[in-house]
């Protein structure tokens, strides 16, 4: 059973993660907000010295990373057990909160820098999960995936340019897998780049007057 000493920081962090929360349909129980404010906790103290997120507030820290990764819930809601793989993921974002928040997602996380792997794995093994694995690796140098079984549903980037992920999407996803961007507005509908055609598109918008937001969603294939 997680304790995690009520500090300030911690209340902050709930105060400032609940709402977001509670608007994009989620209510934890204690024993997972306990494991967020570990993360919460974790995550600041590591920034300090290797600059994981380059923000610098409790709020910004959590709704920019925590609450705006939960909304990649609205494009995996009919795939509670995908395999999932997050592109790029620095500190652990998206793909971390989403395997809080729906346990039973298996889950990759792709991010080649060695001090931000070192976090990684620092909080992996801290919040105990299982299903979830770092691959020290860009995209762009990592080998294929060999058959269609083994790629993953579902890639996800968040703050990562879109333009660097597509020309490599096929070494990690299925035929017809789906693509997650997240976004700060619209593209265009015709929007269309080597294999890549856009499937939809999912607003949504964060507290605090943090703005509103989009998943484009691409689908991978002929």
């Amino acid at each position: 059973m997680f304790h995690v000493e009520q500090s300030m920081q911690s209340i902050n962090f709930i105060d400032n993660f609940l709402p977001g929360a509670h608007k994009l349909g989620f209510s934890f129980a204690g024993e997972v907000l306990e494991k967020f404010c570990l993360y919460y906790d974790e995550l600041c103290r590591w920034d300090r010295s290797i600059n994981l997120t380059g923000l610098r507030t409790d709020k910004e820290r959590t709704v920019l990373l925590f609450v705006d990764s939960l909304a990649g819930y609205l494009a995996l809601s009919d795939k509670p057990d995908a395999l999932i793989i997050d592109v790029g993921t620095g500190g652990g974002f998206p793909g971390i909160p989403l395997k809080l928040a729906l346990p039973t997602l298996n889950v990759l996380l792709m991010e080649p820098r060695a001090n931000k792997t070192a976090f990684l794995h620092n909080i992996i093994g801290k919040l105990e999960l299982t299903r979830i694995s770092v691959i020290p690796s860009r995209l762009e140098d990592f080998r294929s995936m060999v058959s269609d079984e083994e790629k993953c549903d579902v890639a996800l980037c968040k703050g990562v340019n879109i333009e660097h992920i597509v020309p490599f999407i096929g070494h990690i996803l299925k035929e017809n897998g789906k693509l997650v961007v997240f976004r700060s507005k619209n593209i265009d509908n015709q929007y269309k780049i080597k294999g890549m055609k856009i499937d939809e598109e999912i607003p949504y918008e964060l507290p605090f007057g943090y703005g509103n937001r989009i998943l484009s969603i691409f689908k991978h294939g002929s």
